[in-house]
């Protein structure tokens, strides 16, 4: 389950960010993660590549998030697969259908956003001595998606 929560970000370039909360509904526990998708950078060998920050936290990280002024803009449920293999870089593939919440919480009366389509996303940890191989590696995969 995905909470986009909206808020103002500061930052010197102001470069348009989010932040997301997600629970990881298939453990026994809940565990909850912070995720920052910074603005995307585009570079060179790559068609889009975003900065991405994910921390793990407890489970009353909504409570702070609305304290500090950020609102809920919405609730996805996303119910795939992951894989990861080593091609240049240590990729990371999730394979997901993503589907709407209609009520807070809700997950038994998810819809589906888009169905019979999965979202596919590539992500790669990178290094500012690493960029560009990790880019070349990523784009070169992404390459056998295209339809």
């Amino acid at each position: 389950m995905e909470c986009v929560v909206q808020g103002i970000i500061e930052t010197q370039r102001h470069v348009a960010s989010e932040v997301r909360v997600l629970c990881d509904l298939e453990q026994p526990d809940p565990t909850w993660m912070v995720r920052h998708i910074g603005g995307a950078i585009w570079g060179s060998g790559a068609d889009q590549i975003s900065v991405l920050v994910e921390s793990k936290v407890s489970k009353n990280v909504l409570r702070l998030f609305y304290a500090l002024g950020y609102k809920l803009d919405h609730e996805l449920l996303r119910v795939g697969f992951a894989f990861h293999f080593q091609r240049g870089a240590s990729i990371t593939v999730t394979v997901s259908s993503v589907n709407k919440m209609l009520k807070l919480h809700a997950t038994d009366e998810a819809v589906p956003v888009t169905p019979g389509i999965q979202l596919v996303e590539v992500t790669a940890l990178a290094s500012s001595e690493n960029y560009t191989e990790v880019a070349a590696a990523v784009s070169s995969f992404c390459e056998y998606l295209a339809p």
